[in-house]
């Protein structure tokens, strides 16, 4: 007879499934360890990185650092250490917090075309963005055929001090689907914050990663490689050959600072990718000294994208970004840019906007672009401006409030596919001026007879009035986490004796689809608000 302690000890040993998930082996690693020891409790731990290297690891197996201190070294995983579903390999920390690993001039933890992996509580630290040459955390698939690896789960991270991304995310062929990363701090990294990203060919048809989801996640003073000059540095965040995916509830800022060529960095942005969602996420004083240097953008290849919800303030480019680029995946189709905020933005140059769109390759349909609020101050040209060759799009019930030298709109290349419909134009107190295609109107009547804008059914649209937001200066940049209770000040008041709540929507088709303002309140059926508050909400 097999005594039940026994049978417990056999059962792990085999691997085998009880209650529905996989038991494995866990293994402790300690400053104070030894690499000859099993490794499978605190008191036998190993002692080295080199020592988890030297070892393959089962499904269900996890690798704990002991908290608080630091492991020199680069951690690397192959497919020999893969998990499966309901066991996945885990690296993470005991003990309470979290350990450090210490990188030195390469990357910090390398999974090389392995899946069923979670990375959680821990802090990778390289020897500074101009020391080191890696990356944090590197997920690389190098399967020669196209097929993606299954869930990545990077949680509560913190990489800081490489020389290319804190996480990259890739893939030779395919990528990763169900994809999660939490709660990461990625900061003071030399290329960027984040990227998850395809190798696949620009023409390619196929996407390179799946079901993506970037939640509470902090990417800020990552600088930009000034000797870089292939493609774009110095980004918060970016997910590119993404077949569905979110990035929400996250923060981007102080990124940029050394970009000195035409591809600089946004704070929080998606391209070449199919069904992404930005939300809920504030972007602000992002540098550059060359091009970009924005908040959000929906980029080239874009399709059935959304940005909304979110809050963008202080950024040297463009609050909102719609663009493509002339040789984009894709043709940018079904994109949606509704309820955020753009303030102070477009502060170095004369090319930006607190909104801007523009497509230099394949062109854009069916873009969508409503309830946002644009507000332009000291050193922006134009709150929105779209550049109208090869554009296909709507913007409706926005508010775009330019300063007494920034213009509420600029038109360039206008072309019979672009309609405002129902938008509010402010001048912060200088006559009404509309440039579009260099004829510059100082009244909505005479803009509507020579273009035909803010016309429908007969029945004329628009209004230039002051919002009169409840502050009554420029809004310092925060680092407040609890950044949505600074947003009420956005609420537009009285302009004389009309309520901006009350200007009609005229025409159903004005009307958006969404059913709350930025601030989560209820939209009424029958009257919709300008701007992405709504008056008195």
């Amino acid at each position: 007879m097999i005594h039940r302690n026994t049978f417990r000890v056999v059962l792990c040993a085999l691997g085998v499934i009880v209650s529905g998930k996989l038991l494995g082996a866990e293994y402790y690693v300690a400053a104070a360890g030894d690499d000859t020891a099993s490794g499978t409790s605190p008191g036998t731990a190993w002692r080295s990185v080199d020592r988890v290297n030297a070892a393959s690891f089962k499904p269900g197996d996890r690798i704990s650092f002991r908290a608080g201190q630091e492991f020199r070294g680069n951690l690397r995983l192959g497919p020999a250490s893969a998990g499966q579903a309901t066991a996945p390999v885990v690296i993470t920390s005991f003990g309470g917090g979290r350990a450090i690993l210490l990188a030195g001039h390469d990357t910090g933890i390398t999974l090389e075309s392995v899946g069923w992996v979670t990375i959680s509580n821990l802090a990778v630290a390289g020897d500074g963005p101009t020391n080191n040459t890696g990356y944090g955390i590197l997920c690389d698939n190098r399967l020669d055929e196209f097929r993606r690896l299954e869930n990545l789960h990077i949680e509560n991270v913190e990489a800081r001090g490489f020389g290319v991304f804190g996480i990259l995310i890739s893939g030779k062929q395919a990528g990763y689907a169900h994809v999660r990363v939490l709660g990461c701090d990625l900061h003071d990294n030399l290329r960027g914050g984040m990227e998850i990203a395809g190798r696949l060919p620009w023409d390619s048809p196929l996407y390179a990663h799946s079901d993506v989801v970037v939640r509470r996640c902090r990417a800020h003073d990552n600088s930009g490689d000034p000797n870089y000059d292939r493609n774009h540095s110095g980004s918060g965040m970016v997910v590119y050959q993404v077949d569905g995916g979110v990035i929400e509830d996250c923060r981007a800022w102080a990124n940029g600072q050394q970009c000195h060529h035409g591809n600089g960095g946004v704070g929080i942005w998606s391209c070449a990718s199919r069904g992404v969602v930005i939300q809920h996420c504030e972007s602000f004083a992002n540098r550059t000294s060359g091009g970009d240097g924005g908040g959000f953008d929906l980029d080239g290849g874009s399709i059935d994208c959304v940005l909304q919800y979110n809050y963008s303030h202080d950024n040297d480019g463009p609050g909102l970004m719609a663009y493509t680029y002339a040789y984009a995946s894709y043709a940018d189709k079904g994109n949606i840019i509704r309820f955020n905020i753009s303030d102070q933005d477009s502060r170095k140059g004369e090319r930006y906007a607190g909104l801007w769109v523009r497509s230099d390759g394949n062109g854009m349909t069916g873009l969508r672009v409503y309830n946002n609020t644009v507000r332009m101050g000291r050193g922006g040209k134009q709150a929105a401006y779209v550049s109208g060759k090869g554009v296909e799009a709507e913007f409706r019930n926005n508010i775009f409030a330019g300063g007494d030298e920034a213009l509420p709109l600029v038109v360039e290349q206008s072309e019979d596919k672009l309609r405002f419909l129902n938008n509010l134009y402010w001048n912060g107190g200088s006559p009404l001026r509309i440039k579009w295609d260099n004829q510059d109107h100082s009244t909505l009547e005479g803009w509507r007879r020579a273009t035909g804008q803010e016309m429908a059914e007969g029945k004329s649209l628009g209004v230039f009035a002051d919002p009169e937001f409840a502050f009554a200066s420029v809004m310092a940049p925060s680092n407040d986490d609890d950044w949505r209770a600074r947003l009420t000040a956005y609420t537009p008041l009285r302009s004389g004796t009309q309520r901006l709540s009350a200007i009609p929507t005229v025409v159903r088709s004005v009307k958006p689809e969404a059913a709350v303002d930025i601030l989560g309140c209820v939209l009424k059926a029958e009257r919709w608000p300008l701007g992405a508050i709504a008056s008195g909400s």
